[in-house]
């Protein structure tokens, strides 16, 4: 949606061809009269960390910006893989969900923990990463068919981060941080009751 502000990780160029094999594959396995597949632009890609909200660019702040940095030296490059493709009736899309990854998740809470320490709270936290690859139209049925694309592919690397706001049509970078940390906090535990 145009003016809308977050943060997001962007596929490199072996990312996009194979995220193009998986676009390319979706109306060959789409049954002849089923729904026109829409593809979305390979420069439209991308997975949403956190969402900040829309008309907000003023947030960009300096201090933002350092709290966005900071994130970044906490989660180490990683990697992911595509488990399977998914059609969301409420707005249409087709989105590719990776396999369970806690960096990746990891990545999108530090980025929401960063707006968060410097008292910002954003719109949307992600809590389910996924690449919104094309769109069908919104409430059709159940897509059964997109079980049959096969999904298997090379890792696919996350080694930075970007500040994304939408002027319109397409995604403007404000800002990219590498990712520098060396390794994931071992999840909370509980302490035993008795």
């Amino acid at each position: 949606m145009s003016g809308s502000l977050f943060t997001a990780w962007r596929p490199d160029e072996a990312a996009r061809t194979q995220l193009a094999a998986l676009v390319s594959a979706m109306p060959v396995a789409c049954p002849t009269h089923g729904p026109q597949v829409k593809p979305r632009r390979p420069d439209q890609w991308h997975i949403t960390l956190c969402f900040i909200g829309r008309q907000v660019t003023h947030l960009v702040t300096p201090e933002l910006l350092g709290a966005f940095a900071a994130a970044g030296t906490q989660i180490p490059p990683h990697s992911f893989t595509i488990e399977r493709l998914a059609y969301w009736p409420g707005s249409g899309a087709l989105v590719a969900l990776p396999h369970t990854c806690p960096a990746l998740q990891a990545l999108c809470d530090a980025t929401a923990q960063a707006m968060a320490r410097i008292g910002l709270r954003p719109e949307q936290a992600t809590r389910q990463p996924h690449i919104t690859l094309a769109y069908l139209p919104e409430r059709v049925p159940a897509q059964p068919w997109l079980d049959g694309v096969d999904c298997a592919g090379d890792p696919l690397r996350v080694d930075g981060f970007d500040l994304l706001t939408n002027p319109g049509g397409r995604y403007e970078s404000l800002a990219h941080w590498p990712l520098a940390g060396t390794g994931l906090a071992p999840p909370p535990q509980q302490a035993p009751l008795f």
